[in-house]
């Protein structure tokens, strides 16, 4: 494994730890206007991927419990950042840290309590 990917590996595990950033916090409101603009078209404002596009797309279900519980943050920066399957990479679009502030406050605001 060459160098930078090792170290891109460990800064977005990094990214994850920190948890809150400056792009986002646990009062924010949910969902964030970041997802509202960039995400809740397939995923849905509800994260139930209830859109024509997202049913189309077969888009994840963020209020899944069983898959909350199965996927890491980690796991969930490299699929917005590199994209995955049917969805588009975003990590030419947004920062790190907002990428980060997606899965914490967003996607795992989801989750169902």
């Amino acid at each position: 494994m060459n160098r930078a990917r090792i170290l891109g590996g460990l800064f977005f595990v990094a990214i994850a730890a920190v948890g809150v950033t400056a792009y986002g916090s646990d009062t924010d409101e949910h969902p964030s206007e970041l997802f509202k603009k960039n995400c809740a078209k397939c995923h849905g404002d509800k994260g139930d991927a209830d859109t024509m596009r997202g049913r189309h797309l077969k888009a994840r279900n963020f209020t899944d419990a069983e898959w909350q519980a199965d996927v890491t943050d980690a796991q969930l920066i490299k699929s917005v950042t590199d994209g995955k399957d049917d969805m588009p990479p975003f990590g030419k679009k947004l920062t790190p840290e907002q990428i980060a502030s997606l899965v914490k406050n967003d996607v795992r605001g989801f989750a169902k309590k």
